[in-house]
């Protein structure tokens, strides 16, 4: 399966887990393409407008898309929604999301953050697997990133 990972990462635990993602799923024959999501300018959470500094490229060689990004002021990056808003289609593409968070999914507003992302991805024609929500709290439990990495692999194939 070809697969496209777009990360918006500020503290760099989103691209981690990215990273965590692509590397698992190439160790399972996948052809994984990752790409840092960036901007322009500035942006805070729950911003409208945000400046993207590239386009969204090309996503028909895909078979599916995983997108990730923190959650910030309690409901999913703003970078990430703007990513999303700018693709014309997802139809006949799976994907699944991911985010992560410094305080626990249940406080987080990483639940509502997933809610959201997979809302605009239905859409736009995608057929949704189901998100992760992870926790870094103060420090990174390797094993349950490990298993969280898993279960998105899985998802996939």
């Amino acid at each position: 399966m070809n697969i496209g990972i777009f990360v918006h990462s500020q503290s760099g635990h989103s691209s981690a887990m990215g990273m965590a993602i692509t590397k698992k799923l190439r160790e399972k024959g996948h052809s994984v393409d990752i790409q840092l999501i960036q901007t322009s300018g500035r942006v805070r959470p729950r911003m409208k407008r945000v400046p993207l500094r590239d386009e969204v490229p090309d996503l028909s060689p895909y078979d599916a898309i995983i997108l990730g990004g923190p959650i910030w002021g309690f409901t999913a990056s703003p970078v990430v929604m703007a990513f999303i808003k700018d693709i014309p289609s997802l139809k006949g593409k799976k994907a699944l999301c991911f985010t992560t968070s410094g305080f626990p999914t249940a406080i987080s507003g990483a639940k509502g953050g997933l809610k959201k992302l997979n809302a605009q991805l239905e859409e736009l024609g995608a057929e949704l697997l189901p998100g992760e929500a992870f926790f870094w709290g103060l420090w990174c439990n390797k094993k349950k990133m490990e298993e969280t990495v898993e279960r998105i692999c899985g998802r996939l194939g």
